[in-house]
């Protein structure tokens, strides 16, 4: 069998005096199948044989799962801290995560998850290989309360009541550790930049 590979990478950046980048991969495979059969039934040939996921198909790809005016995404997406050290799983989901929420923040002023705004997508290079990326714009939480420590950020997409925090409703997306936990304090401020690549 002969088969595509595709590469994807996430990251987070959250500013809190020094960068911190948590990085996720995820490969993509892909072929094409065809088989022949006569009018009898019998099989004349077949034959499989590798794709090549054009620049475009990746922008669809990306635009239509994590812009707001793509199919998928009515809402959001939205990313979130994380409050707990843990392992994570390609398996996780926003109801089977061992990971809880860090929710002692506001942004713009409201106790919700910050809203992604993604860019439309853009590629360089020339085939077959071509890295398509999709930037969101920095989103800036303020930490309230008693601080403590935050260990990562997750990205969840979806509709209903997404955006609330603690809340186990959409579909995780991505979700990532800092290299080391952070510390923060009421009145902190965390600017997170997330974008997400896909390369042949």
């Amino acid at each position: 069998m002969f088969k595509e590979t595709g590469g994807f990478g996430d990251q987070a950046i959250a500013t809190l005096n020094t960068n911190t980048i948590s990085a996720e991969d995820m490969g993509v495979a892909g072929h094409y199948y065809v088989l022949c059969k006569d009018k009898n039934g019998n099989v004349k040939w077949e034959e499989k044989f590798p794709n090549l996921v054009v620049a475009v198909g990746k922008q669809l790809m990306l635009d239509t799962l994590l812009r707001t005016s793509g199919t998928y995404t009515t809402v959001g997406p939205f990313l979130g801290l994380i409050g707990n050290s843990t392992t994570y799983a390609a398996s996780d989901t926003m109801t089977s995560k061992t990971w809880t929420e860090y929710v002692n923040y506001t942004v713009g002023g409201s106790a919700v998850r910050g809203t992604a705004v993604f860019s439309a997508s853009t590629s360089t290079g020339t085939t077959p290989s071509n890295v398509t990326t999709s930037p969101a714009s920095s989103i800036t939480y303020t930490i309230t309360g008693a601080g403590g420590t935050v260990y990562g950020c997750f990205l969840v997409t979806g509709t209903g009541a997404v955006s609330t925090q603690s809340s186990t409703a959409g579909v995780l997306y991505s979700e990532g550790n800092f290299s080391s936990s952070k510390v923060v304090t009421s009145g902190d401020t965390l600017a997170v930049t997330y974008s997400t690549t896909a390369t042949s």
